[in-house]
C-alpha cells in the first residue's frame, strides 16, 4: 500500500508557554527528591524515582489539505535541544539519570492519542534535534477518532533516575533542559506518514435467488471505507458492474461515474430460464478502486405460484350485482403474476371457466347475472413472470343469491292456444306473459306451456321468466309470434232461461276434444257435452262456445246474447243442488249488509304522534243476510250448505260466490234465519 510523508514545522502564529509566556528559549525543568529514608537489609534494592515537570509546552502544526483523503498512520515530533543541566546530592549505588517526555496529540482527532513508547532520552546532545514523540509507529492504529484538520502536540517533560540506592542513603537531584521555540531556524517539526484509504463493498443484494429478466433489475451494495485518522472521509465516485452467464469466463462490464450505491439492468438484458453471476467494485473520490466483490449467482427461472387469501369466502354474494373477486399471488420469488384464470362449480358439478385475463391485477370484476344462484365453489390459478401456470388455489365457498339467467325461448307454436317451449337454468317455477298480460305463476321444472285461452289472430308478444329456489325471478325472455287459427268445423249455439239458470245448447260438426263456455268474454267452464247450465248468471250476458280443435286451434259459435232476470233472492251450492228461495223477512224487509276489511299493521315510531300503516294487498269481503224461510223444509238444506261454496243471487242483479261460514236460525213454522257469506276468488280458465 502506497505511503506518503509530509514534514511540517511549528506554526509562526500559535504557541503557548505555560511557564512564563515567553516564546523564545523555553526551559523544561524537573526536581527530583527522594521521599523517605530507606533502611533495607538488602543491598542493590531496585528503585525508581521521578518527578513531573511543573511546566509544559503546547505547539500547533498547520496540516495541509493535499492528504485530506489519506489516512494518517504515524506522527513523529522533533525538537532542537539548546541546553541540558543536572545536579545531585547523595550517591547512587548504581543507575542512570534521564530526561523523557510523555507526549499526546490534541485537537487532531476527537479522541486524543498518547505516545505508546514514552522513550527514555537519556543525556540529550546539545545543539541538535532530538525525537520526543512517535505516535502510531506505522501500525495503522493512530486513532479511532475523527480527523479535525490540524495538529497540536503537548509534550509533558519529566526527569528521573533509574537504579538503586545505598541502604539508608538520601538522594536529591535537579535537572533542566532547554529547546528551541517555534521561532527561528531550528523550530520544532513533525513528520506525518499517510497511506491510501482503500474502499470496499458490503451488503450486496441480491446475493442469491431469482432475478426477473422481464423487468428492470436493481442491484445494490454499500460503499465502505475507514474513517479512522482521515481528515475528510472518502466517498464513492464511480463503480464497475459485471455480469456473466453462470459457468462462462467472459463477462459484460460497465463503468459508471456515480455516487449511487445501486445499478439498474434494463429489462430483457438477462436470458430467460437461465442463470447469471454478478459482482461489483467501487472507486473512492480519492481515485482508489476497491477489490471486486465475490461473484453472486442468480436464476432467471421463476418459481411456481399458488394463490391464497381468496375473497369472498364463506359468505353470501348478490349475483345480480357486479362482484369483485380477489386473491394473493403467493410465489417465493416475489414476482408479479402475468395472468390469472378463475373457475367455479356447483357442489355436484364440474369446474367451469369463469374468467381469464393476462394482467398483473390480483382482482377480477365478475359481471352481474354471471353466477348461478346456490352454493358455489371458486378457485384461481396464476401464471408467473415466465407465463408458466402455477397450482390451483384451495377452493373458496360462497352462496350466491341471484336471479336465474334469462331463459331462452326455443319453440313457439303459433296456434291460438299458443305453445311455448324454453331452456333455462336454476328453474323452480315459471310465468308466462302474453301481450303484457301475466298468467298465474307456476311451480315446477317443466319447460313447456300451452296457453289456456284462445288468442285472436295477429301479432303477439310472448314472454317467459323463471324463478329459482330463492324466490328470485329472471329477466323476461320475449319473442314475437303471429297467431293464425286453422280450426275447421261449425258450432250452432242456442240459449234460454230455465228457472234461476240459463241453459246453453249447441250442435257441432267437426272433430272437437271439448268446449269452452265464455260469458262476457271470460271463460267460465269447460265441458265435453253439448249443453251447459250457467248457475251464476244475473243479468244480460253475451255467450260464446269455443270448440277445441287439434293442435291448439278452435272453432267459435259466435256471440249469443241472453237477457236474464231474478224474481226474488235465492241461494244454492256453487256446482249443483236445488235453489232455496229467500223472499221475505218477518215484520221487516230482507237484510243484506256488505262488509269490507283490509289487513293493516300500524307501527309507532319515536318522535311521531301518529302511526305508520303497513297495508297488505289482501281484502275481506263479507256479506250478512237476514230472511224468513217460506217453509221449514228448506231449513235442513240451508244448514247443509254451511262451510260450502255457494252462489247467492237476487232480483237486483247481485250475484255473490263464496263460503257460507255462519248461520243462525230462530226455529218456528217459518224459521227466521241469519247467515254470512265470505267472498272467494273465482278463477276463469285464464287463472284470473
Amino acid at each position: 500500500m502506497a505511503q506518503y510523508k509530509e514534514t511540517i514545522y511549528a506554526s509562526d502564529s500559535w504557541a503557548e508557554n505555560y511557564v512564563n509566556g515567553e516564546l523564545s528559549g523555553i526551559t523544561r525543568a524537573a526536581g527530583l527528591t527522594s521521599q523517605e529514608n530507606f533502611s533495607f537489609t538488602y543491598d542493590n534494592m531496585p528503585y525508581f524515582l521521578y518527578a513531573i515537570s511543573e511546566s509544559w509546552l503546547r505547539v500547533r502544526y498547520p496540516i495541509s489539505s493535499q492528504y485530506k483523503k489519506k489516512r494518517l498512520v504515524r506522527a513523529q515530533q522533533y525538537v532542537y535541544v539548546t541546553g541540558t543541566a543536572s545536579s545531585s546530592s547523595g550517591s547512587l549505588k548504581s543507575g542512570r539519570f534521564v530526561f523523557s517526555y510523555d507526549n499526546s496529540i490534541g485537537d487532531l482527532f476527537e479522541t486524543g492519542v498518547a505516545d505508546a513508547q514514552v522513550p527514555a532520552l537519556g543525556s540529550l546532545v546539545k545543539n541538535q534535534y532530538a525525537p520526543i514523540g512517535d505516535w502510531g509507529n506505522g501500525d495503522g492504529r493512530l486513532s479511532s477518532g475523527v480527523y479535525k484538520g490540524y495538529l497540536e502536540m503537548t509534550p509533558n517533560a519529566w526527569a528521573g533516575c533509574t537504579g538503586s540506592l545505598y541502604t539508608g542513603n538520601r538522594y536529591t537531584a535537579n535537572a533542566s533542559m532547554s529547546i528551541q521555540s517555534h521561532t527561528g531556524e531550528n523550530r520544532p517539526y513533525v513528520v506525518l506518514t499517510y497511506e491510501d484509504v482503500t474502499p470496499g463493498v458490503e451488503d450486496c443484494a441480491p446475493k442469491s435467488g431469482f432475478v426477473n429478466e422481464k423487468a428492470n433489475s436493481v442491484f445494490r451494495w454499500r460503499f465502505w471505507a475507514s474513517k479512522t485518522a482521515v481528515a475528510q472521509p472518502v466517498q464513492q465516485q464511480a463503480y464497475q458492474f459485471r455480469w456473466r452467464l453462470t459457468g462462462e469466463s467472459t463477462y459484460q462490464e460497465i463503468t459508471v461515474t456515480s455516487g449511487e450505491e445501486s445499478h439498474t439492468v434494463p429489462a430483457g438484458t438477462f436470458p430467460e430460464n437461465g442463470s447469471i453471476d454478478w459482482c461489483v467494485r467501487v472507486q473512492s473520490d480519492d481515485g482508489i478502486w476497491s477489490a471486486w466483490s465475490d461473484w453472486m449467482t442468480l436464476t432467471t427461472q421463476d418459481s411456481l405460484s399458488r394463490p391464497a387469501g381468496l375473497r369472498p369466502d364463506l359468505g353470501y354474494v348478490d349475483g345480480n350485482l357486479t362482484q369483485q373477486f380477489s386473491w394473493e399471488h403467493v410465489i417465493s420469488t416475489g414476482t408479479a403474476q402475468s395472468a390469472y384464470e378463475l373457475q367455479y362449480k356447483t357442489a355436484e358439478g364440474d369446474w367451469q371457466q369463469l374468467k381469464a385475463e393476462e394482467t398483473g391485477d390480483t382482482k377480477a370484476a365478475i359481471p352481474k347475472d354471471t353466477l348461478p344462484s346456490g352454493k358455489l365453489f371458486w378457485r384461481v390459478r396464476t401464471a408467473n413472470s415466465d407465463g408458466v401456470w402455477g397450482e390451483w388455489s384451495e377452493a373458496a365457498s360462497i352462496v350466491v343469491r341471484a336471479r336465474p339467467p334469462e331463459p331462452v325461448i326455443s319453440r313457439i307454436d303459433p296456434a291460438p292456444r299458443v305453445l311455448v317451449g324454453w331452456q333455462a337454468e336454476d328453474q323452480q317455477g315459471y310465468q308466462i306473459q302474453i301481450n303484457g298480460e301475466n298468467f298465474p305463476e307456476q311451480y315446477g321444472t317443466e319447460k313447456e306451456w300451452r296457453c289456456p285461452v284462445y288468442l285472436e289472430d295477429g301479432n303477439c308478444l310472448v314472454g317467459v321468466r323463471v324463478q329459482n329456489a330463492f324466490g328470485l325471478w329472471s329477466q323476461w325472455a320475449t319473442a314475437q309470434v303471429v297467431i293464425q287459427n286453422r280450426g275447421s268445423g261449425k258450432i250452432r249455439l242456442t240459449s234460454r232461461a230455465v228457472g234461476r239458470e240459463i241453459l246453453l245448447s249447441w250442435s257441432a260438426s267437426g272433430a272437437f276434444s271439448g268446449f269452452f263456455i265464455k260469458r262476457d268474454g271470460k271463460t267460465i267452464a269447460e265441458t265435453g257435452e253439448t249443453s251447459f247450465f250457467d248457475r251464476s248468471c244475473s243479468s244480460k250476458h253475451r255467450y260464446e262456445v269455443i270448440g277445441q280443435a287439434e293442435k291448439g286451434h278452435y272453432v267459435s259459435s259466435g256471440i249469443q246474447t241472453e237477457l236474464f232476470f231474478m224474481r226474488d233472492a235465492a241461494i244454492a251450492g256453487r256446482e249443483n243442488g236445488e235453489w232455496i228461495p229467500l223472499q221475505v223477512r218477518r215484520e221487516s224487509v230482507p237484510l243484506h249488509r256488505a262488509e269490507s276489511a283490509a289487513q293493516v299493521v300500524y307501527q309507532h315510531y319515536y318522535g311521531f304522534r301518529l302511526p305508520h300503516a303497513e297495508i297488505a294487498q289482501a281484502r275481506i269481503q263479507r256479506h250478512r243476510f237476514a230472511f224468513s224461510l217460506p217453509d221449514n223444509r228448506y231449513l235442513s238444506d240451508l244448514q247443509a250448505l254451511v262451510g260450502q261454496e255457494v252462489i247467492y243471487k237476487d232480483q237486483w242483479g247481485v250475484c255473490i260466490t263464496g263460503i257460507l261460514d255462519e248461520m243462525a236460525a230462530d226455529i218456528r213454522k217459518n224459521s227466521d234465519i241469519d247467515f254470512s257469506i265470505t267472498e272467494t276468488r273465482q278463477e276463469d280458465a285464464n287463472g284470473e
